[in-house]
């Protein structure tokens, strides 16, 4: 377990972490500087404790919203008020170099977006006043709620997605992973909530048993391709499905593996499915359900990689048992707060918030396993792998 803490390197200004890797940790600052708000992308070396500018711009607007993606060797950031535009930049990571500087222009007003690989961005947008009458129109052609563009960086170009399992979707159903040197994307499509999906189903009498929550798997290059060839319908593969009678939604992955949660309404039967990367086997990786006679607890999932804990609420304590890619089993006190994270299957990482009616203040606490000793701060905290980082 390693604690990387960079809270003295980013004091008086906001601060986003944006990879946290091996050897480095990319952050990006956000601070006023000589009258001028301003961006500042950095990267901690984690082996000499140094930091560096990377790149730095001007911000024109203190309440712009900033999306961040990295990747091996570019950083994108998208910089939006929820308006009918957008700012996309990309910088090398170890030049600094500028690569792309775009400003984008958009039918309705920007929702989200998500950076699919190192070159294309794909944005969706929403009906708004200005642009009240287009979506009308747009909705009656097409029968969507969003539009759906995916944005080329290297051509500088936008194409419309007019396939209707993406058009409706937000842009975090989409997760892009790389497996055998290919890049690949999960497309999500749930029906509603969880709660709107079970009351499908204890309303199938009238609603019918046809209303799914689907997975679908393709090739990124595949994709674009038929994005760019404007298809109404992508060469997506379905990878699970779950009907009325049940629930299927993606908790996390690994190196090796997709992990989802899959319940049964019938016998509220829940499981996690693992669904390998490379060959698409699929298996029942553990089950979250309590048997008879057994106290009640919760189960705790850590999305990347995907480790899962059964925590049962004791008077004092709070137990923790691994269930999935973990063997920990240890209580702690309720003094140190909410769980958080495990590291290691020996270092338990905990919140506690205080707060008033003014203001509150978070605190993370470190807690060893086997030596019982126990480090607090006060600040946020982010884990990754064997990696805690305060900052």
């Amino acid at each position: 377990m390693t604690v990387v803490d960079i809270r003295n390197k980013v004091t008086d200004s906001r601060v986003k972490l944006i990879e946290i890797s091996g050897s480095t940790v990319y952050y990006a600052e956000e601070k006023a500087e000589e009258g001028h708000y301003s961006l500042f992308l950095l990267e901690y070396d984690r082996n000499t404790k140094t930091e560096r500018v990377i790149a730095n711009c001007f911000l024109g607007d203190p309440a712009v919203v900033l999306h961040f993606y990295s990747f091996p060797s570019d950083i994108i950031v998208v910089m939006e008020s929820g308006e009918s535009s957008a700012r996309l930049l990309r910088f090398d990571k170890q030049t600094g170099q500028e690569k792309n500087s775009e400003e984008l222009r958009f039918v309705g007003s920007f929702a989200d977006c998500r950076a699919l690989d190192e070159s294309r961005v794909i944005f969706y947008t929403e009906e708004n006043e200005r642009h009240r009458h287009l979506f009308e129109e747009y909705k009656k052609a097409s029968g969507f709620e969003r539009i759906a563009y995916l944005y080329d960086l290297e051509e500088g170009r936008y194409y419309y997605v007019r396939d209707k399992r993406l058009c409706n979707l937000s842009a975090e159903k989409l997760i892009p992973f790389d497996v055998a040197g290919e890049r690949m994307l999960l497309i999500l499509e749930p029906y509603g909530s969880e709660e709107e999906k079970e009351h499908c189903y204890r309303n199938r009498r009238w609603l019918g048993d046809e209303i799914s929550d689907n997975v679908w798997l393709c090739p990124l290059l595949d994709f674009v391709v038929a994005v760019k060839a404007d298809e109404t319908h992508l060469p997506l593969e379905l990878l699970l499905s779950a009907g009325t009678q049940g629930l299927v939604r993606y908790v996390g992955q690994d190196q090796n593996s997709l992990y989802f949660r899959a319940k049964y309404y019938p016998n509220s039967d829940q499981r996690i499915c693992a669904v390998e990367k490379a060959g698409g086997k699929k298996t029942v990786a553990a089950e979250l359900n309590l048997k008879e006679g057994e106290e009640p607890a919760t189960f705790f999932i850590e999305p990347c990689p995907t480790r899962i804990y059964r925590v049962t609420e004791h008077e004092d304590t709070y137990g923790i048992q691994g269930v999935l890619n973990s063997s920990v089993n240890s209580q702690y006190s309720k003094e140190l707060g909410q769980f958080v994270a495990c590291v290691e299957d020996r270092f338990l990482v905990a919140e506690y918030v205080i707060s008033d009616e003014t203001d509150s203040f978070v605190f993370y606490s470190i807690f060893d396993l086997e030596t019982n000793q126990q480090q607090s701060f006060e600040c946020r905290c982010a884990v990754q792998d064997d990696t805690i980082v305060l900052y």
